[in-house]
């Protein structure tokens, strides 16, 4: 809109001889004034801006006589609010621009009467009147109002009102509305004791569409400023709305660390409406066997949840998402094959067998062999009539063993017989919480060296035999080293005897 309204109306001619009203006026029969046309500027001012109204005075050509124009008055009912007086002469065919200028103390629809007074110069007076309307709107406010979506508007979603305050001061009692013809608002009126200078807020409404299409709404904000006075400020703005479109998507894994296993399912939304009233539950083999509730997913946005193993049974396990969209109930399903964590475990492994004076020294590893940790790890040799613990490692403390890891370990006993091929080790361990105690018999047989669980007793009668109480030797093997070191040494001591004969 221009800056100045060009209001035109019917001009009021007075055409007398004498002081006789006519029509809208009074004039010589000579002469022939009229508002022409008046222009106000600014067009919609705003309450206590100044507001100029300039009206174009003419005397047609056709008139014989001069018009001597004594005053022009802009008044509202009897009350003038503008005057200039003594505006000169006014020849035939003349024309002249007069401003009033005047301002409003309150808003609304204001409706004015421009009065013209004169004289010909003949004597005869006239008073010509027209029409001025103006429409006053509240003073302009440093608070604002914005409206927008997070998202393409659709027929259900969030609609976001942003409150500026870029007054000097502080704004207090305010009261934030919003409505439309075709919306339903949740909660669409909130109230705020105050917002400082130069902050905003962002107030965040559920809004429901009556279907899609240019749909209107509009913000109201009520306050007071720093005088104390109520202020209102409303800003509308149509938003173009789509059709409802559902579309999600469940997707599932299992995760193993620290020691445990879960399913954990992610819910997206790539829809363009909330996903309300959310649940997961989890079936196996026709079994529901763990539920969740779920907070509501927004458009364009995920929702993450986890289930623990404590619920969940091994092979697959089907995830089913139930949600309301669009004003329906809708399903979205997955399936995952979920195996429960093995408990920590320890397994002997990498024994090696270490003659050590009269007895034998036994080194290896404690191995977790499972998928938790392991805590307290103990190793010890058990008596037997032919298997006695000795000093100085006759158990040993293997503590704490992370799943996948192990820890070494050496253990010493003294063995009976030539028969004795194993030697019992006890393991205990704490893991999950539950102790655990088990005897692994290691097989000591040719040099070779192995854990079994429960191993059979070896046959032979006990005590006598064996070298220095290591059980089984190879005998041949040992004559045959002796038989060289014999022969070496002969050999030696004859050299050495012809060496002394030929000197």
């Amino acid at each position: 809109m221009s800056d100045r309204a060009l209001v035109v109306l019917a001009v009021a001619v007075v055409l007398a001889t004498s002081a006789v009203p006519l029509g809208a006026g009074v004039a010589s029969a000579e002469s022939q004034v009229v508002v022409q046309s008046v222009a106000v500027d600014p067009s919609t001012p705003r309450v206590g801006e100044d507001v100029t109204v300039t009206a174009t005075i003419r005397n047609f050509e056709s008139s014989s006589d001069a018009a001597r124009i004594n005053q022009v008055s802009l008044r509202a009912g009897s009350r003038t609010l503008a005057t200039a007086r003594d505006l000169g002469t006014l020849g035939s065919g003349g024309t002249v621009e007069l401003p009033l200028t005047t301002d409003f103390e309150t808003p609304g629809r204001k409706d004015l009467t421009l009065h013209v007074y004169g004289q010909g110069i003949g004597g005869g007076i006239f008073n010509v009147q027209y029409p001025v309307s103006v429409s006053v709107n509240e003073r302009d406010s440093d608070v604002q109002l914005s409206l927008e979506t997070p998202n393409d508007p659709s027929t259900e979603g969030q609609v976001n009102v942003t409150v500026a305050n870029g007054a000097p001061s502080n704004v207090s009692n305010l009261r934030l509305t919003l409505s439309g013809p075709n919306a339903t608002v949740d909660d669409a009126s909130r109230v705020n004791a105050s917002l400082g200078s130069g902050r905003e807020r962002r107030v965040e409404f559920d809004v429901t569409f009556d279907g899609p299409g240019a749909q209107p709404l509009t913000a109201s904000l009520s306050y007071r400023d720093a005088d104390g006075d109520r202020r209102t400020v409303v800003e509308s703005r149509t938003f173009d709305v789509d059709p409802p479109d559902v579309d999600a998507e469940l997707d599932a894994e299992v995760v193993r660390e620290n020691g445990t296993a879960r399913i954990d399912a992610e819910l997206t939304n790539f829809g363009n409406v909330p996903l309300e009233g959310v649940r997961l539950r989890a079936d196996a083999d026709g079994e529901t066997v763990a539920r969740k509730l779920v907070a509501d997913v927004g458009t364009e946005s995920t929702r993450e949840l986890s289930i623990g193993e404590s619920s969940l049974p091994a092979g697959d396990v089907t995830l089913i998402a139930s949600y309301e969209a669009a004003g329906e109930r809708y399903e979205t399903t997955t399936t995952v094959d979920f195996a429960p964590t093995t408990d920590g475990n320890i397994s002997l492994t990498g024994i090696e067998v270490i003659p050590a004076g009269g007895a034998i020294r036994l080194a290896g590893s404690a191995s977790n062999t499972g998928e938790t940790a392991v805590t307290g790890a103990v190793v010890s040799v058990v008596g037997t009539e032919r298997v006695t613990p000795v000093s100085p490692a006759k158990n040993y403390f293997v503590g704490n063993v992370p799943a996948g890891e192990f820890t070494s370990f050496e253990l010493t006993a003294r063995l009976a017989g030539n028969r004795t091929d194993t030697v019992p080790i006890r393991i205990s361990y704490i893991a999950d919480g539950e102790g655990y105690t088990r005897v692994v018999d290691v097989t000591i047989t040719d040099g070779a060296v192995g854990a079994s669980q429960g191993g059979p007793e070896p046959d032979g009668p006990p005590g006598g035999g064996g070298f220095l109480g290591l059980g089984r030797i190879d005998v041949v093997g040992l004559l045959l080293r002796l038989a060289l070191v014999v022969a070496v040494g002969g050999g030696a001591f004859y050299w050495w005897q012809r060496r002394g004969t030929d000197e």
